[in-house]
């Protein structure tokens, strides 16, 4: 049964819905932590997500090698990006693969939102990341050789900051790196396209060059390697995951796109799209990520069986946001984006777990619905930054909460989509809309017209959710904005590695990602 709402508002709906959100201007001159003033947090909200925007995106630069201020050259390699300065409890003071591709991401997107004006230096930390990564794909490591037929050694998934092995103990291999470093330079290269724009690094020289030397080995990784078992990114159990499987599809799908573009061999292309498709295949009906038994996507199949874990994890929301470009249509076939109702779900089972979970989250119960909650990683966590004990909210974990809403928003507006509550997304939407009828009859859904008045007002309650995340966030960096990996559960004080990568990187893109969103919402 399909019911169409159109002028129907529920009472706990946002009903002044007139109003035009906020859209800050792009800036493209990055500041200092020195040249912002001290307690930024006593700003009110919008004008301290321009501050905190400024201090998240000089964040990253701080931490990479070549560009910072406060790295020495002769520790951190030109290009390299360090998880955190901090060098003992905890030593971060490494590159991983992961976190640098993720964070070369953001830099990205700086670029292409100032069209390439004004950002020749971001272009050049973009370029030396890509070729330090030249390097560390062929350093002998324990995770394997570079040279071999599975291409073994890119499963490490971490190196010293001076571009030498590391080979001491550690969760190895981890699948999911390769993965992400193709995303992140092939977003490059297509962002240069589109700009008509050249490769400036003389080394690198040409976007053939970057395809066949670093990003056709990484894809080769993944068409030999994506049955094998690894590290999550989490860095914590191996098996197989959903946060690597569906960046790893990501990545087959752009490496198709670029490999017919440069005309790669024809047997060669045949490879990676048999193997998306087997992936793809994969993911949705044999691995045990979407179960009929749980409405949110399991992270970890093997340690649900194994009853280790419930399955819920916030690499599951990390893991959908960076598996899709929302701003083109390139991936409108790899499953599980923003707008999948899977993917809400395990947001609203993150919120509705950890609001009991953290103390600091206690004054959130039974005082409003559709309000967030400080999330962490996942429900059983015991890393509390320094060793074992009890896990806390992390940043990244609670500004991936808000991106996944503002891109779902984002989306909705761009393509000026319905939007459809059912069974399949029911568990979310049930904290902003009546879903009686839903809950009472299987096949029952609820049709909101694009443009309506409860369509404007349910969206704006949804972006105010998201903001609610933001919030949080403002509340536990520092009067200065620095932001470590966690805040503390009890007491909120922040804790873990000082003024990680990651940290800034994700909320640097939910700030952008609610510009976005704010600007199709005022359209409406």
């Amino acid at each position: 049964m399909k019911v169409h709402i159109s002028h129907i508002c529920y009472c706990f709906l946002l009903l002044n819905s007139a109003f035009a959100l906020y859209v800050p201007r792009l800036s493209t001159s990055p500041v200092l932590f020195s040249s912002v003033q001290d307690n930024i947090r006593n700003n009110n909200f919008e004008t301290w997500i321009i501050k905190q925007k400024e201090v998240s995106f000089q964040g990253i630069l701080n931490n990479i090698g070549g560009i910072s201020d406060f790295l020495n050259e002769t520790e951190v390699a030109k290009g390299a990006v360090i998880a955190s300065p901090s060098k003992n409890d905890p030593d971060y003071f490494y590159q991983w693969t992961r976190d640098a591709a993720l964070t070369i991401k953001s830099l990205i997107y700086y670029i292409q939102d100032a069209e390439f004006e004004g950002v020749d230096h971001i272009k050049l930390i973009v370029e030396s990341y890509i070729e330090n990564n030249y390097y560390l794909q062929r350093l002998d490591n324990k995770s394997g050789r570079f040279d071999d037929d599975s291409k073994s050694g890119l499963g490490e998934p971490k190196f010293h900051a001076d571009n030498t092995a590391f080979n001491e103990h550690w969760g190895r291999p981890q699948r999911d790196g390769p993965g992400l470093r193709v995303i992140t330079i092939l977003s490059y290269l297509s962002l240069l396209d589109k700009f008509e724009k050249g490769v400036g690094n003389t080394f690198l020289g040409s976007k053939e060059f970057i395809y066949q030397e670093i990003v056709k080995p990484d894809l080769i990784y993944i068409s030999k390697n994506w049955q094998e078992e690894g590290f999550d990114l989490w860095e914590e159990i191996s098996s197989l995951h959903f946060f690597g499987s569906i960046t790893q599809l990501r990545a087959l799908k752009d490496g198709v796109r670029v490999a017919k573009e440069l005309k790669d061999d024809p047997d060669f292309i045949e490879t990676l799209q048999n193997t998306y498709d087997d992936l793809k295949a994969f993911i949705v009906e044999i691995s045990g990520y979407a179960p009929e038994s749980h409405p949110y996507i399991i992270e970890t199949p093997s340690y649900l069986k194994s009853g280790k874990r419930s399955g819920l994890d916030s690499a599951v929301l990390l893991g959908s946001i960076h598996s899709h470009n929302i701003e083109s249509n390139d991936h409108a076939d790899v499953p599980f984006d923003v707008t999948d109702g899977r993917i809400l779900n395990t947001l609203s089972a993150m919120v509705g777990d950890m609001k009991y979970r953290y103390p600091i989250n206690h004054n959130k119960i039974g005082f409003e619905r559709g309000i967030g909650a400080a999330l962490g990683r996942y429900p059983e966590d015991v890393y509390d930054g320094h060793g074992t004990s009890e896990g806390n909210p992390w940043f990244l974990s609670t500004a991936t909460a808000a991106e996944v809403i503002y891109k779902f928003l984002y989306k909705l507006g761009k393509n000026r989509e319905n939007i459809v509550v059912n069974s399949e997304n029911k568990d979310f939407f049930k904290d902003f809309i009546d879903i009686e009828r839903i809950e009472t009859e299987a096949d029952a859904q609820i049709v909101i017209p694009y443009g309506s008045t409860t369509y404007v007002s349910l969206t704006r309650n949804l972006f105010h959710y998201s903001d609610s995340f933001l919030e949080i966030i403002k509340d536990h960096v520092d009067n200065s904005g620095h932001m470590s990996e966690q805040f503390n559960k009890y007491h909120g004080y922040m804790q873990g590695a000082t003024d990680l990568t990651w940290s800034y990187s994700a909320v640097w893109n939910s700030f952008r990602w609610r510009e976005r969103a704010s600007r199709t919402l005022n359209k409406i």
